[in-house]
């Protein structure tokens, strides 16, 4: 009777420690993967809006909104232009969803990053030097959680600069 006891002592202390494992696997792994969401979402954009900046002609200043957030950045770019148009206009802008968006003239705007991906500041910053214009970019951004157990929670901030084609 005693061995019986002493079984059932060792089998449960066993089994509560692979339950607690089991439960702490399941938590970093739900933190990787919120994380990796997190930077993938936001590597994306950004290299959305490099792209976009490096391969356009100007700035549209009068719309854009620079060294602040939300920040607005408009383009004029030859690239993907309506029929017989020769330069078109691209917007990156936070809406009030937080998300960000990119709008081409004559299309439906799109979001850049899924909807559990919240958008905390987007910054544009206008640089000139002689013969070169660039725009520096700042991009936070954070996972869009119910729980505020730090497991369900990640946090990036990027930043970049990309300097126009043309001016």
């Amino acid at each position: 009777m005693i061995e019986l006891v002493i079984y059932a002592a060792v089998f449960t202390i066993i089994a509560v420690m692979l339950t607690l494992f089991v439960f702490n696997l399941i938590k970093v792994q739900t933190k990787i993967r919120i994380s990796k969401e997190v930077s993938e979402s936001s590597q994306r954009a950004m290299e959305i809006m490099l792209w976009e900046i490096r391969h356009s002609q100007s700035v549209y200043t009068p719309t854009s909104i620079f060294d602040s957030s939300p920040g607005q950045l408009t383009l004029e770019t030859s690239q993907n232009t309506p029929e017989g148009e020769e330069t078109t206009y691209i917007d990156f802008y936070l809406a009030s969803d937080d998300q960000l968006y990119i709008k081409r003239e004559g299309i439906e705007p799109e979001a850049l990053a899924p909807k559990n991906i919240k958008i905390n500041a987007l910054i544009f910053n206008y640089l000139t030097t002689t013969g070169t214009n660039s725009i520096r970019i700042e991009l936070s951004v954070s996972y869009r959680s119910a729980s505020p157990k730090p497991a369900y929670q990640a946090t990036t901030t990027l930043i970049s600069t990309a300097s126009l084609r043309n001016d």
